[in-house]
Parts: C-alpha cells; structure tokens; sequence
C-alpha cells in the first residue's frame, strides 16, 4: 500500500491515539524520551494535536499523519534545522553550511523505514524551501531507520549527543 500524509489536526485524535500508544517501546526508543508515558490520555494527546496544528498554522513546524489506506499509522514532523535539534536538547552548531536545510522525522507501524524516509523527503523535504538542504533526523536507537539512510544514499551523517539519545542527521551528500 502508498502511504499518504494528512496534515494533523484534532479531527485524529482517536485514531492518532490509538496509533501512538499501539507501540510504545517503539516510540519511547525513537522520541528518546520517556514518552508517551503508560498513562498518557486521549485528552493529553489531544492537547499535542493542538499545539502541533497550532505551530503549522503559524509556520513554526508542519507535522502530518501518516496513512496507509484511511488508518492513522504514524506521523512525521518538519523542522528548520536548528529548531529540530533545540527540541531534542541539542545545541545547533554555529556553522551556517551545516546548520541550515529542512529536518524530518516520523515514525509509522506498518510501513518499512525506507519508504517512510524516502516518501517523508520527497513530500515534505521542501516544506521550509525548496533550495533547503532535505535531512532525516533519527536517533541511534533507532537502527532501522540509520540502515534504511544508508541503502537510500543519505550518507552524509551527522551525530549530536544529546541528554538522552544521540542524534542522527542523514542527508545525502553535497
């Protein structure tokens, strides 16, 4: 099946929910953070729709569901650059070459690391321009996902340690 993206709004908060806390080892593993906690609430969720919808509008952020078919199976976020490593407690270089480009990140049941990586980029690697510099963001926990860069030639790898996780940015190369 071809994924699809939908923007992100509170109209999925069941289905967002249901797919959020399906597998949560997973996504703690990708997050690398202690979230989403076993108790966390429809409502809570609702209140991540909320601000996510709320950075899109405002052209802060751009965060879409990922679908195969009409089911919710994931999401993806789109970030500037320095902002994609602020939100994982990682200091941005001060190097204007590297610090720049369109970051994504995403994860999805149901759907394999490369087509998620490579659909998220062709789709949405433009969102803050279309000359940025497409990266896929992803974290060493997350050994699907470094695999799937490397057999889709985003070789250029770029690591930052974080307070829990090392981050990892793949682009291809210049």
């Amino acid at each position: 099946a071809v994924i699809r993206f939908s923007r992100l709004t509170a109209a999925v908060v069941e289905q967002d929910f249901a797919a959020v806390m399906r597998d949560v080892p997973l996504l703690r593993a990708w997050s690398g953070q202690d979230w989403p906690t076993p108790d966390f609430t429809v409502e809570e969720n609702l209140v991540d729709l909320v601000r996510h919808d709320l950075e899109h509008e405002e052209g802060i952020a751009f965060t879409y569901s990922v679908l195969l078919g009409h089911d919710v199976v994931g999401c993806i976020y789109v970030r500037p650059f320095a902002d994609a490593l602020s939100t994982r407690d990682v200091e941005p270089p001060d190097d204007p070459q590297l610090g720049s480009g369109t970051v994504v990140r995403g994860w999805a049941h149901e759907v394999p690391a490369d087509e998620l990586i490579s659909s998220s980029l062709a789709e949405h690697g433009g969102d803050f321009g279309d000359g940025a510099r497409r990266w896929w963001q992803t974290n060493t926990d997350c050994p699907d996902q470094l695999a799937a860069c490397e057999r889709l030639g985003l070789t250029d790898r770029r690591e930052f340690r974080g307070p829990t996780a090392t981050w990892v940015l793949c682009a291809v190369p210049e």
